[in-house]
């Protein structure tokens, strides 16, 4: 008897604690990227939890870097901060600040883990709609009157606009089966500049993976590059440029329905979104070697086909996964199960610390 009564004690106190369970967070967070994250607390603790107050956050220069929050279940505070940017450098202050720096481009080499012991490697995120769009507009002109010292309300309020209509939920992102033959791929055309080589690292090795996809006979290939417009477009890529207006919706379904994905380090070397993407969606990816590190290596003919810069590999690549039906499912379950295991919302929160009472 006093052992049932104890057990229903221990369940009810768990009870109260989650639900008295409060994450506070910066309301100068920058929401289109902080959003994969924020579904994640939502999944663990409730939609009810979060609460957006800007003055634990005063202190910091950096205002909006990151997605930095509080844990407190009326006993213990926990401070965490998400380091979701491109860049593999540490933020000294928000690192000092924290319990726990969880980082999505980490690079052990320039930021050794002995130097950083409260680093933890986080798998690629990618940004999602996380409310409806009375609840976008709702936190959207909160945040904005919470926050102190916004420079640019617009560009503020278009955050909260992107995350809503150029997102999907994150129940969208999952596998569905892939057409034969068909390769879809649109990717953003990068300026090129003295400071960050796009056009060698990232835009000439996504074209010549459209041109080789092109030149492979009964391959349907459909894509091509985003340009802005803000900067002068490279001649070589004149003809590559995808012009007309894609919906987030169909933009994944193109992306389900691919045989293949081709991914690789992006802006500054990071993980780009895609590979958060394709992983979700278990495809079959092939890819240049990685240069962050990740929580768990991807295994090339596991999760993942890597190969060199070069088009005859690729080219090689293209085909086996087109033409061997079970070494492409095998990538695509291997991929779908390293987004499970490592990379999920709750799965992200998992890896630094923070994990659903049952």
């Amino acid at each position: 008897m006093y052992i049932v009564f104890f057990v229903i004690s221990i369940c009810s106190l768990t009870h109260y604690f989650i639900q008295y369970m409060k994450i506070i967070i910066n309301p100068l967070v920058n929401i289109y990227y902080a959003s994969f994250y924020i579904q994640g607390l939502i999944d663990i603790y409730g939609a009810s939890s979060i609460l957006f107050d800007h003055e634990p956050f005063v202190q910091f220069q950096s205002n909006s870097y990151g997605l930095p929050f509080i844990l407190y279940d009326g006993f213990t505070i926990n401070k965490v901060c998400i380091d979701d940017g491109d860049f593999d450098s540490i933020n000294q202050e928000y690192y000092e600040w924290c319990d726990v720096y969880g980082k999505v481009n980490t690079n052990w080499e320039k930021t050794p883990k002995d130097n950083f012991p409260k680093m933890v490697s986080l798998a690629p995120s990618f940004g999602i709609r996380i409310w409806d769009l009375p609840h976008t507009i709702y936190y959207a002109l909160t945040n904005l009157l919470k926050s102190r010292n916004v420079a640019n309300c617009r560009k503020f309020l278009g955050r909260y606009k992107r995350q809503f209509s150029l997102r999907l939920p994150i129940e969208a992102y999952t596998p569905e089966p892939a057409h034969e033959n068909f390769v879809f791929h649109v990717s953003t055309l990068w300026q090129d500049d003295e400071y960050n080589q796009n056009d060698e690292r990232v835009n000439m090795p996504r074209a010549a993976f459209m041109e080789v996809c092109k030149s492979i006979p009964g391959l349907n290939f459909e894509g091509g590059f985003y340009y802005s417009g803000n900067h002068p477009l490279n001649i070589h890529f004149k003809d590559m440029i995808f012009s007309h207006y894609m919906s987030p919706k169909i933009y994944l379904e193109k992306i389900k329905a691919s045989t293949l994905v081709f991914n690789l380090p992006a802006y500054w070397n990071c993980h780009g979104w895609k590979l958060g993407e394709y992983l979700a969606l278990g495809k079959a990816i092939i890819s240049t070697p990685l240069l962050n590190e990740l929580p768990e290596q991807l295994i090339h003919g596991v999760n993942i086909h890597f190969i060199k810069n070069d088009r005859s590999e690729m080219k090689e690549a293209i085909q086996l996964i087109m033409n061997d039906k079970l070494y492409r499912k095998k990538l695509e379950l291997g991929a779908r199960d390293y987004y499970l295991r490592n990379a999920t919302p709750e799965k992200s929160m998992a890896l630094l610390g923070i994990k659903r009472n049952n």
